[in-house]
Parts: C-alpha cells; structure tokens; sequence
C-alpha cells in the first residue's frame, strides 16, 4: 500500500479589532471560506496601540459575528495590547500573542481589517504549497480616498506587505518575520486612507506609525486631493515619498452580488 501523501497545511487567519473594526466584517467574508480557523484580537480595556480609548457595539460584533460565522471558525480573544508606550511594539507585541494561538503547522496569516483579498481562492491554492521556511507578502492596492462609487488608488503599486509565517510569536516589526520574503499572487484591496475624514483623523492618531510623520500635513493633504488635482500627486507617501508614485481613478461595480472595482486609468505620467 503506498504511503499516504503527506497532509497540506491549514490557514489560521487573525485579524485586530479597534476603532475602525466594522471594516473587519469585509475582510472576513473575503477570506471566509479559505480559512480552517480565525482569531479576532480585541483590547481588554478598549485601548488602541497608542493608548486612547475607543468605542465598539459588541451587541453589532456578535450579530455580524452570527451572520457571517455559519461554520463555527471565529473566536474572539481579549487582552492587554496597549502595555507599552511604542504603539508599533503593541502593533507587534498583539499579532505575537494571537499566533501562539493558532492550530499547530498551520499558516498564518495577518489580515487587517481594511484589507479585502481580491483573490482569496488562488492564494489558498498558493500557499499550501509554499515553503514553510519562507515569509509570504501580498500585493497591496491601497485606496487613498473615495468619493462614492469611485475612487483614487495608489498607482502603479508598490507596496508588499507581509502577511503570512508558519513562525510563531517571533513577529519583530508588525507583521514582519526575520524569515527570507517570497511574494505570493495574493492581491489585496486596502483601504487604508479610503475613509471618512474623522476616520482618517481617527487613524492618524492611533496608527502604530503615528510618531513617524508630520501627521497633520498628511492630512491637510488628504483633505485637498479633489477629481481634478489628483494627478498633480507624485512621490507622496508620508514615510517613504517614492512608495507612493501617483494615483489611477478607478471604479465600482456590482457584478455577481460583489463589488469589484476597476482602474478607469492607465498608470499615471511621472516627471522625469
């Protein structure tokens, strides 16, 4: 009898909940049906990483909890993920704490609550097969601001943030591991600056970057990006100017009962 083939590792997802937490019922539906197991992490105290408080209706939690959570996969675990004056070592400290949690020789995989996986099926299929030995980053299409059905992204991308190990509590910067990067085919739609003004405020006064940049002319910067400037926007990323070369308007649709969106134009001309 020939010997079994050996088994593929599973997927534990984890995602953190803070001020902006109802974006987390996307991402958790986008990745949903891929995941063996899924860990929320809350803050005991309802502090964020730079230790302000903030609000979350637990009764909507647990209702959109229900909804979505049809296979019994979701746990929710409570801690102190505030005990440091750094915010970035809460940020790391936190996504440590929950990989110890996970199912052993499974992958994990970080998956903030502003990000969607556009692809979520093919990056299953990509991993399982992946060197175990390997830090897996992703593709991010970060949505910079949004005006109803449309939007301004972050284009051409260049961002690769780390999303998946095998290691476990041996983060060191965020999602980061000392581990050589591969990246995946994993696209993710990333809304991180895609918000409401106060939400944007919101952030940039508990993103564990928040001591790293002159926050407020971020923002009067946000604020002034209209339709009609954007392509007056190069090299304008708060920490690392080149990160963020210019922006594409791009589109939602609905197709199928999803919204998927698409760029409407071509990469932007840079200055030489």
């Amino acid at each position: 009898m020939p010997p079994a083939a050996p088994q593929k590792p599973g997927l534990s997802f984890i995602t953190l909940l803070s001020y902006d937490y109802r974006y987390a019922f996307t991402a958790i539906r986008s990745y949903y049906d891929i995941a063996g197991e899924i860990i929320l992490g809350l803050d005991a105290d309802r502090l964020t990483w730079s230790q302000h408080p903030f609000q979350i209706d637990m009764d909507e939690l647990h209702s959109q909890i229900k909804q979505i959570d049809i296979a019994h996969k979701l746990r929710l675990v409570e801690g102190n993920f505030h005990a440091s004056q750094r915010p970035m070592d809460n940020d790391t400290n936190e996504r440590s704490e929950l990989s110890l949690q996970c199912s052993p020789g499974n992958w994990i995989v970080q998956i903030d609550c502003d990000e969607t996986l556009m692809n979520a099926r093919e990056f299953r299929d990509w991993l399982i097969n992946c060197d175990p030995q390997k830090r897996v980053h992703a593709l991010w299409f970060s949505v910079f601001k949004v005006y109803g059905d449309r939007a301004l992204v972050i284009h051409p991308p260049s961002e690769t943030p780390p999303i998946a190990t095998q290691l476990r509590g041996q983060y060191d910067y965020s999602r980061r591991t000392k581990q050589n990067p591969v990246l995946s085919p994993l696209m993710l739609l990333h809304f991180s600056w895609g918000r409401t003004p106060d939400e944007v405020r919101q952030k940039l006064a508990n993103w564990s970057h928040t001591r790293d940049f002159d926050t407020q002319s971020f923002l009067n910067s946000w604020e002034s990006l209209t339709l009609q400037n954007y392509r007056d926007y190069h090299n304008f990323h708060p920490i690392a100017p080149a990160l963020w070369r210019g922006l594409a308007l791009a589109e939602k649709r609905r197709q199928n009962n999803t919204d998927v969106w698409y760029l409407l134009d071509s990469p932007p001309a840079f200055p030489s």
